[in-house]
């Protein structure tokens, strides 16, 4: 077996030369492919912060998937917690702002916040974690939002997805924000400016790549309203964390086709403590089929968008 360099420095073990040609053409070219969805896909994601008042109560991802600018994201990136409760994003005090790489920052307003599926078989109400936000008609200078398109056909068991986000884990270099001297000239202009999403002009949202571990439908026929709610529940074998909650799950052709909501957990002993919650591995995502509900009841409402 034989061992090549190639230009970029990545070493391939091959059994030829042929197979070390047809293998170092594969890789670039879905190297290329990566590349060319990151450019095509990160401009319309953006960082959410949500304020009530002076305070900041919760911030997220989103991603723009329409002409309008409007934005999908999940539900509990909103309110800042779960189960949603309309009391949490109806109140005049509440702002949301959005900022999208290169871009000012952008209030935006509730359309949808949560799916609730009232079933008669059921002792509770089942919350679908999807919001939609419109943008404000008083944002000064509203420039052209990139955006992505959105499928509410859900992937197939074992394709390969991506996800973005401005994860928790995603810090400046050296974490220079956090030691930053207060009295510095322009410090606090700058502190301000990263309370509302700022981050998004200095790194971008993160990728992260998986595929479909595992897939689940729930189909709500007897709902409240009336109608038939669909909505797939999917495990991704790769993580995200807090503040990629609301990201886009995009497929190979830089099309949503899934919003992250969660990161999935297990349980393990941990003796005189008892059981503990901790992360498995794997990311929560539910698909956009509900949408097809939220629009249809946002065209018997009459709301222009």
């Amino acid at each position: 077996m034989a061992a090549h360099v190639t230009t970029e420095g990545t070493i391939c073990a091959v059994h030829s030369q042929e197979s070390l040609s047809k293998t170092c053409r594969s890789e670039g070219s879905e190297s290329a492919m990566h590349s060319e969805l990151y450019q095509r896909v990160s401009p319309a994601c953006c960082y959410i912060t949500v304020f009530l008042g002076d305070e900041k109560i919760s911030e997220g991802t989103g991603f723009a998937f329409s002409t309008q600018g409007e934005v999908l994201t999940a539900a509990h990136v909103v309110t800042g917690r779960w189960p949603i409760r309309k009391a949490d994003y109806q109140g005049p005090a509440q702002k949301i702002y959005c900022k999208f790489p290169g871009l000012p920052v952008l209030e935006y307003a509730v359309l949808v916040c949560g799916i609730d599926l009232e079933v008669s078989a059921f002792n509770s109400v089942v919350q679908i974690d999807l919001a939609v936000l419109l943008l404000r008609a008083d944002n000064a200078n509203i420039p052209v939002v990139p955006h992505i398109p959105a499928r509410t056909t859900a992937p197939r068991l074992g394709e390969q997805v991506f996800m973005a986000g401005y994860s928790e884990e995603l810090e400046l270099p050296f974490r220079v924000n956090g030691i930053l001297k207060s009295s510095y000239p322009g410090v606090d202009q700058f502190q301000k400016a990263m309370a509302k999403g700022y981050m998004a002009d200095l790194t971008g949202p993160l990728f992260k790549r998986g595929v479909i571990g595992n897939i689940q439908s729930v189909v709500a026929a007897n709902t409240k309203v009336g109608d038939r709610v669909q909505c797939e529940v999917m495990y991704i074998d790769n993580a995200m964390h807090s503040g990629a909650s609301g990201g886009p799950l995009f497929n190979a052709n830089g099309e949503a086709v899934g919003v992250v909501s969660q990161r999935a957990v297990t349980s393990v002993d941990s003796g005189n403590k008892g059981m503990l919650s901790i992360p498995s591995g794997c990311t929560v995502a539910v698909s956009l089929a509900p949408m097809i509900h939220v629009e249809k009841r946002a065209a018997e409402a009459g709301i222009k968008r």
